[in-house]
């Protein structure tokens, strides 16, 4: 099971008034290094939030100039958000579901932190939740996102499995449950990596010899 977001999310996060300029949250975001801010009304309720992506989208491809641009028309809303107490893997499955990489964390309609996407596929637990996730709709953006971690073993690790199948479709791979598993990998995968360093020397070889003919 993943960890709650409480654990992981930055409590700190930056926030913009509703009748702030772009052109300040754009240098906001540059001072701060940050990919994001949530833009909140008086009572500092969250009402959405302006990522670099809503910036490039909805202001630079337009041409628009920062002083012209108005908060209402560049932020993404509504607003997506999580509870503190929400699972990491889950908090995953809403972000793919929603096509978006920063989720606000409020509690009781209070914000008190956020996470991306990033954060929350190098969270123990998350990779198993999306395990067999299907991933058909989800923007190539989001799906390199997932790709930063292929290195880790989330690549492999929620592969479909060539052996298991439920309802005559294969499932993903179940990691430790199956009696492939052994420790750090899968036999199965292991053996499909053999066979095609093997085969693909073979091509090789045959390859030089045809040419030396």
């Amino acid at each position: 099971m993943s960890q709650k977001l409480r654990k992981i999310m930055v409590e700190k996060v930056k926030t913009a008034k509703f009748d702030d300029t772009i052109q300040n949250i754009a240098m906001l975001m540059n001072r701060y290094q940050i990919g994001c801010v949530i833009i909140v009304d008086d009572d500092d309720k969250p009402l959405g939030i302006i990522t670099e992506r809503d910036m490039i989208k909805r202001v630079i491809c337009k041409a628009i100039h920062p002083e012209n641009a108005r908060i209402i028309d560049v932020m993404s809303k509504p607003l997506v958000t999580a509870p503190p107490d929400m699972r990491a893997g889950d908090a995953a499955k809403i972000m793919l579901e929603h096509n978006i990489k920063k989720l606000p964390v409020l509690d009781e309609g209070r914000l008190v932190g956020l996470v991306t996407l990033t954060d929350l596929v190098r969270t123990e637990g998350v990779v198993e939740a999306l395990n067999g996730y299907v991933l058909n709709g989800v923007p190539k953006r989001l799906k390199k996102t997932l790709a930063i971690c292929f290195d880790d073993g989330i690549k492999q690790n929620t592969r479909r499995c060539p052996l298991l199948f439920s309802d005559g479709v294969s499932i993903g791979c179940q990691l430790g449950k199956c009696m492939w598993w052994t420790g750090d990998e899968c036999a199965v995968t292991r053996i499909s990596k053999q066979m095609e360093f093997t085969q693909t020397n073979e091509e090789e070889e045959v390859k030089v010899a045809c040419e030396e003919k």
